[in-house]
């Protein structure tokens, strides 16, 4: 992930972050094996409680730690998170980075949270704020440029959302990370402003591909058909 500026963000440690308890299974053996095997690929809480005394919450990003994107924001619309309360994302365990914005504006960065099998707690603080969260700052380190992708591919599902600078060397992570984009349903990614190329793919393995798209605070829209494939 790629940041600009001199920003200050915070380790898990040194946000004094709590860890969830972790689930009991009673099973025989075999249930055993197959729950190690597949242990990998369940989903597990990574939550944010709002610790802010009287300012609420108006943005929750969370991103892998390898992506150059921010990735969707977990508040949208007008939801707010309010002082005490808690929002909760079901993510596979991994490293990932996490930014909040408060309804001033300001910027609370964590980042490299080894997310586990027991899930994962962050109470933000007033403590966390990051040094530089000008409105400027925002939007270069929040990524509050939307890229959105609507599936209109008739009866097929998109399997893989892929968007990366034009000038990168590789793809990235896919951005569904196993979930589905279904015929009609969308999926907005926040970048930074930038130069960027989109890759998809559906179901059957056939594949759409839009580069060079620039994206600046007004977004770029992606309404997908199959008059787009590759």
């Amino acid at each position: 992930m790629e940041y600009t500026g001199n920003k200050h963000s915070i380790t898990a440690e040194e946000a004094n972050i709590t860890f969830m308890s972790r689930k009991s299974y009673h099973c025989i053996i075999p249930i055993a094996l197959i729950l190690f095997l597949t242990g990998c690929l369940e989903k597990v809480p990574l939550s944010v409680t709002n610790g802010l005394e009287n300012y609420d919450i108006q943005c929750i990003y969370i991103s892998r730690g390898t992506d150059h994107v921010w990735g969707t924001n977990h508040l949208p619309g007008t939801d707010l998170l309010e002082p005490g309360k808690t929002a909760e994302v079901m993510v596979r365990p991994g490293v990932y980075d996490v930014q909040v914005i408060d309804e001033d504006g300001d910027t609370y960065t964590l980042m490299d949270i080894s997310v586990g099998s027991d899930g994962f707690n962050w109470t933000v603080a007033l403590a966390h704020m990051d040094e530089k969260t000008s409105s400027t700052a925002n939007l270069l380190h929040a990524g509050q440029c939307p890229v959105t992708v609507t599936n209109n591919l008739d009866n097929r599902n998109v399997n893989g959302i892929w968007i990366s600078p034009s000038n990168g060397k590789d793809w990235g992570d896919n951005h569904l990370a196993g979930e589905i984009l279904y015929p009609g349903d969308t999926y907005t990614a926040y970048v930074q402003s930038n130069t960027y190329d989109i890759f998809l793919e559906d179901h059957q393995e056939d594949t759409y591909t839009r580069r060079n798209t620039f994206v600046d605070t007004t977004g770029h829209t992606w309404n997908v058909r199959l008059s787009d494939s590759d």
